[in-house]
């Protein structure tokens, strides 16, 4: 059960990523600005400030330029109590209807991250809303807070920040500012695609920002981005519209040369959003801007592999001679036990029952102390439990292991209870090469040099029948898959783990070693041999080893990428890892 904070998604927005969010959305002092999620005030208190700042005389700044709506009554209050001069309203933003007459010039916010799945724990009564804090989380449970009507626009797993988008966009002028700061993981996932569709189809995007050396939210445990919007209802205009997507390569005090509380403040942070939105792309030791056309940003696509791919990826990537995975490989997790304490037996477990080796197989649980490229049974410190539907178990030591897991309610787990005999798992067709669901130091795509089962924390790589075996383990073990894993895997939640989904592995792009010669075929077989007779390395270090360079240059060969581009490769991929890293790290 979260903490009121958690639930309710409130974490206050630092000095320097609200004044980022002023820069491109307070144009004048005179601006009508709102905050539909203000927490305790500390935007709007931060955009008095501003005012003041950018103010010629008092008389610029008209009374009930700031308005906040803040869902949770005793933050409302404590916003209010701070910030006098604005009008806070301790409501459900999603309940108020817009004013046509009195629409707003900017809209800016850190909307809660409350999960999707946490939605169904808060309960509306009329206008105000409570939180009833001892009653259990429910997935199923309707989503109050959110009126129907607006519920069923996006994904049921959209966080709760998603919909202020939605709502918000009634509250807003044309040619009004829509600056928010929100979790990341909607750029990338299937979820994402209503609201992107929906973002495309009402603003120009004028910029997306990432930080890749630092997390702005540690207590959040979330990575997150800033969304800066411009609403505009020509389609023409949208799709003309330059979209900037910014990675920061410093952290955000390093870029303004001010300090928070210097009255010049504000002509710093203008100084450089300025500089963040050029005519065309460009990369610095401060920032890396990828420009795209708004018209060909698609809404089913991964806008932040846009946002943090080398240009290098962005340009072979469609390369006709490289084809998704999917083409030739099939990818699979393993097994879903459904209670891994029974059915992944170690050594005490099998001596004291006495369960007969008939009964048990050694398995693949992870990866974790294994580092090298070709598995065998000796690597594996489990054996799993496999009791045919048709064995004879009477009198036997695997049949009292069953009895006792009955009195320990294993049978009445879910996974367990769906099958015709809870404890007899169904075979796993033995596939050939594995790869870890999280990746961390290093990046390992293993051979198994016999047939095994698996946990399903790891992938199987299912290949056609006509595909080279070392040749492909040559390939799912080269730089360039390794640097697509990177940039298209998700750390959104901030442990600094990447993790990868079956389809995002599937829509990776390779050459397809059916169409190698005999001779690179057996090039490419040779050199995975030689790289697999050493343990793997973490994967910095692995890059500047002399066998793992020459199988990425044999396979960049393949791919008719020149010496530069081969750096390039390496140089992404070490600067995605670091990035991947050194946010985790901050967040300790």
């Amino acid at each position: 059960m979260p903490d009121k904070q958690h639930a309710l998604g409130q974490f206050e927005t630092p000095p320097d990523v609200a004044d980022l969010l002023l820069g491109f959305c307070l144009r004048r002092p005179s601006d009508r600005l709102l905050d539909p999620s203000c927490g305790s005030g500390a935007l709007l208190r931060r955009a008095a400030q501003w005012q003041q700042w950018i103010a010629a005389a008092p008389d610029d700044i008209p009374p009930d330029t700031l308005c906040g709506v803040e869902l949770d009554p005793n933050t409302a209050v404590s916003a209010q109590t701070n910030l006098p001069q604005a009008t806070i309203r301790n409501q459900n933003f999603f309940a108020l209807p817009p004013d046509p007459q009195h629409l707003y010039d900017a809209i800016i916010g850190n909307p809660p991250y409350t999960r999707a799945e946490w939605l169904g724990a808060l309960r509306q009564t009329a206008q105000q809303l409570t939180f009833d804090w001892a009653a259990p989380m429910s997935e199923d449970a309707t989503p109050h807070i959110i009126p129907p009507d607006l519920w069923t626009r996006l994904s049921p797993r959209a966080g709760l920040h998603a919909y202020f988008f939605l709502h918000g966009v009634h509250f807003l002028r044309e040619g009004g500012r829509f600056g928010f700061v929100v979790p990341n993981g909607w750029l990338d996932v299937a979820y994402g695609v209503e609201l992107k569709q929906f973002l495309l189809s009402q603003f120009k995007l004028i910029a997306i920002i990432e930080s890749g050396v630092e997390r702005w939210f540690d207590e959040a445990k979330i990575n997150t981005c800033l969304v800066i919007l411009e609403k505009c209802s020509g389609p023409n205009r949208r799709a003309e519209n330059l979209v900037r997507l910014i990675r920061l390569k410093r952290p955000l005090s390093d870029l303004f040369p001010t300090t928070a509380n210097d009255y010049r403040r504000p002509q710093a942070v203008e100084r450089l959003v300025t500089r963040l939105l050029p005519g065309q792309s460009r990369h610095s030791s401060e920032y890396d801007v990828q420009i795209i056309p708004q018209r060909a940003l698609l809404p089913t696509a991964r806008w932040g592999t846009h946002l943090r791919a080398p240009t290098i990826y962005t340009q072979r990537r469609e390369q006709a001679d490289l084809l998704p995975l999917q083409t030739w490989a099939a990818v699979q997790r393993g097994y879903t036990t459904g209670a891994n304490e029974f059915f992944y037996l170690d050594t005490p477990t099998i001596a004291k029952w006495g369960i007969e080796a008939e009964f048990r197989q050694p398995v693949v649980k992870s990866l974790r102390g294994i580092d090298r490229l070709r598995l065998t049974r000796a690597d594996c410190r489990y054996e799993l439990l496999q009791v045919p539907p048709d064995a004879t178990l009477t009198g036997t030591a695997v049949a009292d292991y069953i009895a006792w897991g009955e009195t320990q309610g294993f049978h009445q787990r879910h996974t367990c209870a769906v099958r015709a005999l809870w404890y007899s798992l169904p075979p796993q067709n033995p596939a050939p090469m594995l790869l870890p669901k999280g990746i961390w130091r290093r990046h390992l795509a293993p051979l198994l040099a016999e047939p095994l089962p698996v946990d399903q924390q790891l992938y199987q790589f299912y290949l056609a029948a006509d595909v080279p075996v070392l040749a492909a383990a040559a390939l799912l073990n080269c730089t360039w898959f390794m640097l697509q894993c990177e940039l298209n895997g998700r750390t959104n939640f901030g442990a600094g783990v990447l993790w990868l989904a079956a389809y995002e592995l599937a829509a990776l792009r390779l050459p397809d070693p059916r169409s190698f010669s005999p001779a690179q075929t057996e090039e490419l077989a040779h050199l995975f041999t030689q790289l697999a007779q050493r343990p793997c390395l973490d994967i910095e270090e692995e890059l500047n080893q002399a066998d793992r360079l020459a199988l990425d240059t044999a396979v960049f060969r393949l791919m008719h990428f020149s010496p530069d581009e081969e750096t390039a490769v390496r140089d992404g991929l070490r600067e995605r890892v670091q990035t991947r890293r050194r946010r985790a790290a901050k967040s300790k």
